[in-house]
């Protein structure tokens, strides 16, 4: 199976076409096909940045473009930026009803900061904005791309390269632009935990359309009157993206284009070469144990009177509102008790004027100024100097503390507290689904499964927790040890998956155990019982984990690194946030591994190849040499992204027709002449016969997939479609450049 795939793409499609249909071939029902997606599985924010920031806005619009088969005998043709560049042709972004986001939908250019440290708050490049992501940098010669030989003059974002208002950090705007296509790929510069040595951040992936950065909202243009107006029953966590392929007329002369002034390119039936795509982005709950006796129980207090403030010394203010304000100081309240900090310590909360910004009597307070952060790139964390013991990552401390004071487990002893930091909003603005309650307590007691409260980030949305997602498959699941177990001791209770199912021990072991140079055929370095622990029986893996760690885990169950629970005394969910750091991740960045990097899950931690991820090292520091990729910066099929057919990890398709996300239902929809909302198939971009298989494609590339394993032709050409990756997507980093020349 494993020796077709190398072969070189001319090849393997010179067969001549041919049709399995008496009718015959059926041929896309598009010219072009713009697949969309987003890089991570959900986007959370505050939306009032002017107390603290522990994830700013961040959204990012990324696509593919497919030139579809006209007839059985012409192949698609994947376009890259150099091909629209030769036609003319530009790709345009917009976000449906969301054309801006400061004022009444955000607040974060109009909260201050002294930026360059001068002990003034006038400059012009003094916002929160810029002190977001002043420790990243590019280089003159190539903004936004790998530092050229003999590069000297730094960009700083934020000073040297202010963020303007409503745009990211590459100066796209939240909505209404051209799309980059990235080449060798976007990136920015940082400084690892040493305080000097370069360390680069990707920020996409290579080849391909993008627009990044970019400060979305979860609210729709025209709902929101003002600021302090907003109500929780307002947000809307699966924003629409829409990508148009066409020419840009810039009519006005200032180089920015605006929906009238693109004509697009037209499908075969006269339609406009338009496609829409999810863009989630949600509000944090923080309000609901931080704005009540939850978190702050008899010992803290501010919080109420932040609270009363909001709502009864300025008119107009929602509930809502008054409660994140009253959040935001219970958090710094905490801090300072527990960890002698003094982000209190010009606060006055019997002010009876305040401001409508802020009444902290400081800029606010920049979580990664002490903790290392992968999320936006800071490795290095270096606390105040009276603070001597270590600080712990933002992850991996936010996690820890709220998995030990707060896991609110339900009755299997999961925690449901994943759902209000990741929080479970829907798009039709109810919040029964919500699994906690006002006074921060899961709503289903010590007799609730969280999973049954659909919303948000991951659950009743995505295939893994989507109870139809039978109705749309085609295809068998391709399980390893690992996915069997899971099948049939998680998804047996007839609800899926939940988070702790895939961000789990088992999950970060199974990656440091591997030593791979070939990431289909699994093989490589041999340690102990091979170079990959995925493609062993339970028993082989469990008792290599039991061996690993000094034998930390020598008692530890299947349940235990796969499905932790939270009981009394014992919480096997928190020991993810306290396994060591992979090798190499300590040396460059005190962020640790855990978020936006090799730390996280895995396809390949249930799935056998070839539906796995591509090999690591491509993308450094987020991904690792002889390890797997993440999916977000995986291709197959010739090029096509993971999340081109299946969309982004959280939100796979098919998601659930009578879930919390019809977003992302339309979009899979856009591409199935039959409506269902399964993964991209063929026929999107080929012309098929009647079973739905490429007429072009040779029985004889089908033949070493067996029948017990796939059992029809069409399952045949999928798993074909996963294998058939393009050299240098699948090689080794350090083969990579002489690959591409070969092809």
């Amino acid at each position: 199976m494993t020796k077709a795939a190398p072969l070189a793409l001319a090849a393997l499609l010179a067969a001549p076409a041919c049709s399995r249909s008496d009718s015959g071939p059926r041929v896309p029902a598009n010219r072009y096909v713009i697949t969309i997606h987003y890089e991570l599985g959900m986007h959370c924010s505050a939306f009032d940045l002017s107390y603290c920031c522990v994830l700013p806005p961040y959204n990012s619009v990324l696509a593919q473009v497919v030139e579809t088969s006209p007839d059985a005998a012409t192949l698609p043709r994947l376009l890259t930026g150099p091909d629209l560049e030769k036609s003319g042709l530009v790709l345009y972004y917009e976000h449906d009803r969301n054309t801006h986001s400061e004022g009444n939908k955000l607040l974060y250019w109009n909260v201050p900061a002294d930026v360059n440290r001068n002990g003034s708050l006038s400059d012009p490049f003094d916002s929160f904005v810029n002190e977001e992501f002043r420790h990243l940098y590019t280089y003159a010669e190539a903004p936004f791309h790998a530092k050229p030989a003999g590069a000297s003059r730094k960009l700083r974002i934020g000073v040297d390269l202010p963020i303007r208002l409503d745009s990211g950090i590459t100066g796209k705007p939240v909505s209404g632009g051209l799309m980059d296509w990235s080449g060798s790929g976007a990136l920015v510069y940082t400084v690892s935990n040493d305080g000097v040595s370069e360390v680069p951040i990707p920020l996409g992936m290579r080849d391909y359309f993008e627009a990044l950065a970019l400060p979305l909202t979860p609210f729709f243009d025209g709902e929101v009157p003002f600021l302090r107006a907003i109500t929780e029953e307002l947000i809307r966590p699966y924003q629409s993206a829409r990508v148009t392929l066409g020419r840009f007329s810039d009519k006005d002369g200032n180089g920015l284009p605006t929906r009238d002034e693109i004509d697009p390119e037209r499908q075969r039936d006269g339609r406009p070469a338009t496609f829409m795509g999810t863009n989630p982005i949600d509000v944090p709950a923080c309000d609901r144990c931080h704005a009540s006796t939850r978190a702050n129980g008899d010992e803290f207090h501010l919080w109420r009177k932040e609270y009363d403030f909001w709502t009864t010394k300025l008119h107009n203010t929602s509930p809502y509102f008054a409660r994140t304000k009253a959040a935001a100081v219970s958090m710094l309240e905490i801090h300072d008790k527990r960890h002698g900090t003094d982000f209190l310590s010009r606060y006055d909360p019997d002010d009876p004027t305040g401001s409508t910004i802020t009444r902290l009597g400081r800029t606010p307070v920049r979580c990664q100024d002490c903790h290392g952060d992968n999320v936006l790139g800071v490795l290095d964390a270096s606390p105040p100097r009276e603070i001597e013991k270590a600080v712990p990552s933002l992850s991996a401390a936010i996690h820890r503390l709220h998995l030990e004071k707060a896991p609110q487990p339900d009755r299997f002893g999961r925690p449901a507290n994943c759902q209000t930091c990741h929080p479970a909003h829907t798009q039709s603005g109810n919040l029964d689904r919500l699994p906690t309650d006002e006074m921060g307590e899961f709503k289903g007691g010590a007799h609730g499964d969280v999973r049954e409260y659909w919303g948000g980030c991951f659950l009743g949305r995505d295939v893994h927790s989507n109870p139809g997602k039978s109705k749309s498959l085609r295809t068998r699941p391709h399980l390893n040890a690992v996915g069997k177990w899971m099948q049939e001791n998680v998804f047996s209770e007839g609800k899926g998956l939940y988070c702790t199912h895939c961000h789990n021990l088992g999950s970060r072991l199974l990656y440091k155990w591997d030593e791979l140079d070939d990431a289909i055929a699994q093989t490589g370095m041999p340690v102990m019982t091979g170079p990959t622990l995925r493609n062993q029986e339970m028993g082989a893996i469990l008792g290599a984990f039991r061996s690993m760690e000094e034998s930390r885990y020598a008692t530890y169950t299947a349940e235990d690194f796969f499905d932790p629970k939270v009981t009394p005394g014992k919480n096997r969910v928190a020991d993810v946030w306290t396994d060591p750091t992979n090798p190499g991740y300590a040396e460059i960045d005190d962020g640790d591994d855990f978020w936006l990097s090799a730390g996280e899950p895995h396809c390949a931690d249930c799935h056998v190849p070839p539906f796995v991820e591509g090999l690591g090292g491509t993308y450094r520091p987020i991904d690792s040499e002889r390890k797997y990729s993440l999916m977000r910066f995986s291709k197959g099929h010739h090029g096509i992204s993971c999340q081109s057919c299946h969309q982004s990890t959280h939100g796979l398709f098919p998601v659930a027709e009578d879930g919390p996300d019809p977003t992302s239902l339309a979009q899979a929809r856009q591409f199935h002449p039959d409506g269902t909302a399964g993964p991209v198939t063929c026929v999107a971009c080929h012309a098929v016969d009647a079973e739905g298989v490429p007429v072009n494609l040779p029985d004889a590339l089908l033949a070493p997939y067996p029948d017990s394993e796939y059992p029809t032709r069409y399952e045949k050409a999928v798993a074909y479609a996963h294998a058939a990756r393009i050299a240098a997507e699948r090689a080794a980093p350090a083969k990579a450049a002489d690959d591409e020349r070969e092809e």
